[in-house]
């Protein structure tokens, strides 16, 4: 299924944009341009969008329960205002930035938060995918990774996907909600063997438990039934989306991130929505993301 009623963040494009995330509390999107290390907050009512320019690379951006911001970088963790110049560090004794980075990042439904690393070298399975209590305290809960991606949970909490961007895997765990624990791990989708070219990136679900990635290299986002088939296909105008957020007062726009990194000078030019923020309609509501509440 193709479609093309997007709208068009009014946004400076971005060499690689990713992490969008609407804060339910303050009716806005925030995404990431990792590159550029810049943070950019969109304002619905408005159409008006801010930017920050960060002394970091950003990996991934949660809002607090609290009010402001948790910033994951890629070598370390800050709280943050939006508009205020103070970063205050966060202690990180369980990280070794030599051997891994920061990516992506989400919250669970007791405002836990689950954030991964990747290998530096992107090729080794030295990432790991860590919980960082509201104590600020972590706990490694998965290993082996060669790029700890995408986070999201079934609308009932009860299921929880994670990707792994290299060899390119979705797995689903069945998620305690009370403990934060995963269990009964399972392949909810294997891309090599689907013979895809697409790497998966950032996802989201729906109301309905459908599955949104972000698949890089294929020009598509795609839906994915919890049974793991596919459901729906939306080819992008770039040909590297990054990720996916459902947002607005009613939950019902599918916001999608892009990149122009690693596209030559001829790709660019026949992309020139690449590194941009698109807006879709897609005919079904999100749910709210959790704030970390520490």
């Amino acid at each position: 299924m193709t479609q093309s009623n997007w709208t068009v963040l009014n946004a400076p494009a971005s060499e690689l944009g990713e992490g969008p995330m609407w804060s339910t509390q303050d009716q806005v999107l925030y995404w990431i341009d990792i590159v550029s290390k810049r943070l950019f907050r969109y304002h619905h009512s408005s159409g008006q969008v801010d930017t920050r320019d960060l002394p970091y690379s950003p990996s991934a951006l949660i809002p607090r329960a609290q009010g402001g911001l948790l910033l994951i970088t890629k070598k370390g963790m800050v709280t943050m205002e939006f508009d205020e110049p103070e970063l205050n560090s966060v202690p990180l004794p369980l990280l070794d930035f030599t051997q891994e980075v920061f990516n992506d990042a989400k919250c669970d439904c007791a405002g836990r938060l689950w954030v991964g690393t990747r290998d530096i070298h992107v090729k080794n399975p030295a990432g790991r995918l860590l919980r960082m209590d509201t104590d600020f305290s972590m706990q490694i809960v998965r290993g082996h990774l060669v790029v700890s991606n995408g986070l999201a949970w079934s609308p009932s909490g009860e299921t929880f996907y994670h990707v792994d961007s290299r060899p390119g895997r979705i797995d689903a765990y069945d998620f305690e909600p009370i403990t934060g624990t995963l269990s009964n791990p399972r392949v909810f989708r294997d891309y090599p063997s689907k013979g895809a070219q697409s790497i998966p990136d950032g996802c989201a679900t729906d109301a309905e438990g459908g599955l949104w990635v972000a698949e890089v290299g294929d020009w598509h986002i795609r839906r994915y039934s919890p049974e793991g088939q596919l459901d729906r296909e939306i080819k992008m105008p770039f040909k590297k989306p990054t990720s996916v957020m459902f947002g607005g007062p009613n939950l019902d726009q599918l916001f999608i991130s892009s990149m122009r990194f690693g596209l030559s000078e001829q790709e660019l030019a026949e992309q020139p929505l690449a590194g941009s923020v698109i807006q879709m309609d897609v005919g079904v509501k999100g749910h709210p993301e959790y704030a970390f509440a520490g």
